[in-house]
């Protein structure tokens, strides 16, 4: 049943030639930052993901705030970026504040920090692409919003976006084959991204995410040609958890990058991180379930197609043409 899952695989690779997945980026969330500067003056700022197209820029107005001066916008190479002050009489807090999309809202969630005058840490707020406004206070943060569970949804959400993660992983299921190995070399995966997310999270190691990301792309590329060439006696066929554990660190510092971009919250630092990890592995495992759901009820139908096409050579050159273009794409942003 193997060549099936490979003629999943490039199932996948072609849906993912559509315009908005081609690019493949990590899931990115608007990111909104509000910096009070006096009792009534507030610098906000928002910035819209480089992988969204700029004319789903929204307004972020809150209700009966007045804006002073000029607003500024800019781009740059991370995204596209939008600063305004606002005069809010009575203050900020328990006010509605809306994030109005000039479309739909592009399935962003939005990562909302508040720095008050005085005080350290930043109030971080988590809002999933549904949450078109939110109200900063005391009861705000007792909802939990930025809280565990929500970090566990970005991370779930993170991995479900990122095609680029899923056609690796996918593509080490297929070169492991058997239960056994597939459990190892996915632990061998998981252990080593877990690692340099938290490094790379923590600010401990840091390194270009663009150069990363090209590097996750030349991954895909490098298990295609595995994919094209077939079983045979090599390092990726006899030991695929090495490979997977090599990968997995460079994969590691991709997950961290929308983490740097959020900024963890000071005061639940190690478990916001621990939450967003889980979430990954939770959206890991359930796309390795469906992989093998999906092979589960093919074999109940019969292999119609055994013999009948080269599938796994046409996938392998399927992913392999994508993950190409990805590294390309990533390449000319260094």
């Amino acid at each position: 049943m193997r060549h099936w899952l490979i003629a999943w695989l490039g199932v996948v690779a072609v849906l993912a030639l559509a315009p908005q997945a081609a690019r493949a980026d990590d899931n990115r969330p608007l990111s909104l930052k509000i910096e009070q500067q006096g009792a009534a003056e507030f610098t906000v700022t928002w910035k819209l993901p480089a992988n969204v197209e700029p004319r789903h820029m929204p307004q972020v107005l809150a209700e009966g705030c007045d804006l002073r001066g000029r607003a500024r916008s800019w781009s740059d190479p991370l995204g596209y970026w939008r600063e305004e002050t606002w005069h809010c009489e009575e203050g900020i807090e328990e006010r509605a504040i809306a994030i109005d999309y000039p479309l739909a809202n592009p399935n962003l969630a939005t990562i909302v920090r508040v720095f008050r005058a005085g005080e350290d840490n930043p109030q971080t707020i988590l809002l999933q692409p549904q949450d078109g406004s939110f109200v900063i206070g005391a009861e705000e943060e007792a909802s939990g919003r930025g809280g565990f569970l929500e970090f566990v949804v970005l991370g779930i959400e993170h991995i479900w976006i990122g095609i680029d993660h899923l056609l690796f992983v996918a593509g080490l299921v297929l070169i492991a084959a058997t239960p056994r190995r597939i459990l190892v070399t996915i632990t061998g995966f998981t252990v080593a991204h877990s690692v340099t997310l938290a490094l790379a999270a923590l600010d401990v190691v840091r390194l270009p995410i663009a150069a990363i990301e090209a590097v996750i792309a030349l991954s895909i590329v490098f298990l295609a040609v595995e994919i094209v060439k077939g079983p045979r006696d090599t390092l990726t066929w006899r030991k695929p958890v090495v490979v997977a554990s090599a990968f997995g660190l460079l994969h590691g510092f991709g997950f961290a990058a929308v983490l740097r971009e959020i900024g963890l919250p000071q005061g639940s630092l190690l478990s916001s991180l621990l939450a967003f990890n889980i979430g990954i592995e939770i959206g890991q495992v359930v796309f390795a379930s469906a992989i093998f759901a999906l092979l589960w009820l093919i074999g109940r139908t019969g292999d119609k197609l055994a013999g009948q096409l080269p599938v796994q050579k046409l996938a392998g050159y399927a992913v392999g043409s994508l993950a190409s273009m990805w590294m390309l794409e990533r390449l000319s942003g260094i």
